[in-house]
Order: structure tokens, then C-alpha cells, then sequence
């Protein structure tokens, strides 16, 4: 694939799941010798300083609503301009987007590209499956994050053909999170007033109705009733930031609660917490757990979406029904014994080490890159090289 001229088209480049997803992915296409452009729809472009500084051109299209003319023009123009070799599309807006800019230029001219990073509707206006299986009809491929992912894409009322679909987890560099000096973990929990013999238990997200964290604090209220010696940590920011703290009031344990906002130093965070817990009621796949996993924390989550595809119940965690507070509750009980919360984080890491790498994404995402690519009408030369590369 080196030489091949890539264009990602996303939603937004701040941060979340699929984002950091795709600087990952961008990274090493760029040392693969790969020209990537991305082009973003809206949002305050976190990532677009570190898009550049690997070399990558980056353009935002100033989405003012959805329906807007002007970002399809731009993208449009930059399509039939920036001579690509194929179009990846992420996330639903920029799915359509991409789909309609591409009207007029032949399938086999330039292949279409996209991932689905979650196991939700493809939108909430009139008639979404029609539009999202005409979308998804002009992708020649469709990559899922999770098997949960491609169950849904067969059978949401999307309708994208089995042939289409293959799945590819995210991959993370689990050696980052092996190198954060003890002293800086030290030094964030007693920023948090978290004391060394008491138990933390953290949650790292976007405070959002996903990720229901209010079953997280109403399960934490239950463990803490009897279990004097520990702080939950919520590390995230979002819509649901006040409805949050009003109820973590109502049940009496706002000074059990530590509401540490956005924080970008995740390896740290990581560091500082005993237990990691996820109470989504659904997840395309949940980067998170994989990082919590590589920061060898044993992991509580539900039993939503794709967390049974990374989390193993009873060997790197436990899993639990979604809103069940009893149920957390009694997990973080478990959790208290010290031997069991090692054996459960050294199995995790082990885990990411063998089935969660960037190795096998990015060596994936290239074999399909290179089948998307020889579908178009090549010289006998380039069928050849395609071939030899999809082989690789």
C-alpha cells in the first residue's frame, strides 16, 4: 500500500473511541509511506495538530447543521482534486457526507471505504434505514469494530451484506501504558484525596446517556454503605455533568465522589485507580476497557454491545447485567481482595498483548485496503502488486 493517497472522512477529530482510533490508524499508514488526508465535518479539532505533525493534511469543513451545502462543496471539490486511491469514511454523518460527494464518480474509479465504530441507528430522521443501506450500498467493504457491531450491521434494518463485512478490532499500543512512574499515580491520588490504603475505583468517558453512569453511582452508594475505604473517580466531561452530581447528593455520598473532568493523561489515570468499572448500556466496542486492561486493572462492566468480546468474565473481570446497581455493588465487594484484582489485571494485559495490538489492526486494515483497491481497472502491473500485497 505505500504510495496510495488516502482520504478519512470523519465527524469530528476531539477526542472519543473512534477518533483516537484514527490517529492510531493514521500513524502508521504514514510510516507505511501512505499521503492521508482528513477532512472533518465539525468540532474544535483536538487531534489536528498531531494529524500534521505526522504529516498528514488536515481540512475542516465547518458543518454549521446537518443538511448543510457548504462542507458537501468542499468535500466534493477536494475529492475530485486530491487524485485518491480511496475514500474511508467513519461515523454515520461523515458517512453520508462522503456518499453523497461521491455521486457522479464510478465505483470502480474510487472505492468507498467505511467503519463502523458502534452498534447504533444510523440516524434519527425519516426514513434512516433507507438511507443508511443506500449509503452503505456504495462502500465496498465495511469494517466493524466488533462482531456486536457486524451483527447489528446485518440485521438493524441497514441490511449490509455479509460479503461487505468483516471485523477488525481497535488495536492500542499496550506499552504505554506500562511506563507511567509510580510517583506521578502517587501524586494524583493524593490530588484526588484518595489515601493509599483506600480502593479506587475509576471510570474514564463522556458523561453521556451511554454510558449510564448513574447506575455506576447508585451501585457505588450501595458498595460504599459498608465498605468504608474507597473513592469512586470520574474522569470525563459532558452533558450529564450536573444531572450526575445532583444525584450523587441526593444519595448522600457527594465526598465518596472524586469529579476529576477531562484529563488527557489517561496512562496516569490509569495508574491511579485499583478497579475500572463501565456501566454502558451499549458499546461499538469500548477503547477504554482495552486500556484499563493494558494498565492491568481488573475491569466490572456490563454485559452490553461488544464488552464481552474484550472483557473475559471471571478471568480479566467481572460482568455484570446492565442497571443493576445490586450487582455492581457486589462486583466491587469481590474486588476488595487484593490477589484477585492482580490475577484479573495481569490476565488482561496478557490479552490486549495477544488479541488487541495496533500490529493487527493496521496489518488488517492494509489487506483490505489493498482488496478495495484492486477492484478498480488496473494495469496488469498494478493486478499483480495488489495481489501480492492482499497475500501479505
Amino acid at each position: 500500500m505505500k504510495n496510495r493517497r488516502i482520504l478519512h472522512v470523519i465527524t469530528g477529530i476531539d477526542r472519543g473511541g473512534a477518533e483516537n482510533h484514527l490517529l492510531d490508524l493514521v500513524k502508521h499508514q504514514r510510516a507505511s509511506g501512505m499521503a492521508v488526508t482528513v477532512a472533518y465535518l465539525r468540532g474544535n479539532g483536538y487531534w489536528t495538530a498531531a494529524f500534521e505533525a505526522l504529516g498528514a493534511e488536515v481540512h475542516p469543513l465547518g458543518l454549521r447543521f446537518y443538511g448543510d451545502l457548504k462542507p458537501l462543496v468542499w468535500l466534493g471539490r477536494l475529492i475530485r482534486t486530491a487524485e485518491l486511491d480511496l475514500v474511508h469514511a467513519h461515523l454515520p454523518p461523515a458517512e453520508l457526507y462522503s456518499r453523497l460527494a461521491l455521486l457522479g464518480i464510478g465505483r470502480k474509479a474510487l472505492p468507498l471505504l467505511i467503519t463502523k465504530h458502534n452498534d447504533e441507528r444510523f440516524c434519527d430522521a425519516p426514513g434512516k434505514e433507507v438511507l443508511g443501506r443506500w449509503v452503505a450500498r456504495r462502500a465496498d467493504r465495511v469494517i466493524a469494530i466488533s462482531d456486536a457491531v457486524k451483527r447489528y450491521m446485518c440485521g438493524s434494518g441497514l441490511g449490509v451484506e455479509q460479503r461487505k463485512l468483516q471485523t477488525i478490532y481497535y488495536g492500542i499500543d499496550a506499552a504505554r501504558f506500562s511506563q507511567s512512574p509510580r510517583a506521578l499515580a502517587v501524586s494524583l491520588r493524593k490530588h484526588w484525596g484518595i489515601a493509599a490504603e483506600e480502593l479506587a475505583i475509576g471510570f474514564v468517558g463522556r458523561l453521556v446517556p451511554q454510558k449510564d453512569i448513574g447506575t455506576l453511582i447508585r451501585g457505588f452508594a450501595l458498595f460504599a454503605a459498608t465498605f468504608a475505604e474507597a473513592k469512586l473517580v470520574i474522569v470525563g466531561s459532558g452533558p450529564l455533568d450536573e444531572e450526575l452530581r445532583r444525584g450523587a447528593e441526593e444519595l448522600g455520598i457527594s465526598g465518596r465522589i472524586v469529579w476529576a473532568g477531562f484529563r488527557d493523561d489517561i496512562a496516569t489515570v490509569m495508574s491511579a485507580f485499583d478497579i475500572f468499572a463501565l456501566t454502558s448500556i451499549y458499546e461499538g466496542l469500548g477503547l477504554v476497557l482495552l486500556e484499563a486492561m493494558a494498565s492491568r486493572l481488573p475491569v466490572v462492566a456490563t454485559r452490553a454491545g461488544a464488552i464481552a468480546e474484550l472483557v473475559a468474565d471471571r478471568e480479566t473481570g467481572i460482568l455484570i447485567q446492565p442497571r443493576r446497581p445490586q450487582e455492581l455493588a457486589a462486583a466491587f465487594h469481590e474486588l476488595t481482595n487484593g490477589c484477585l484484582r492482580a490475577r484479573f489485571g495481569e490476565a488482561g494485559r496478557e490479552r490486549v498483548l495477544r488479541e488487541f495490538t495496533l500490529e493487527n489492526m493496521c496489518h488488517e486494515t492494509d489487506r483490505l485496503y489493498s482488496r478495495c483497491v484492486c477492484t478498480r481497472i488496473l494495469t496488469t502491473k498494478e493486478q499483480i502488486a495488489c495481489a501480492v500485497s492482499t497475500v501479505k
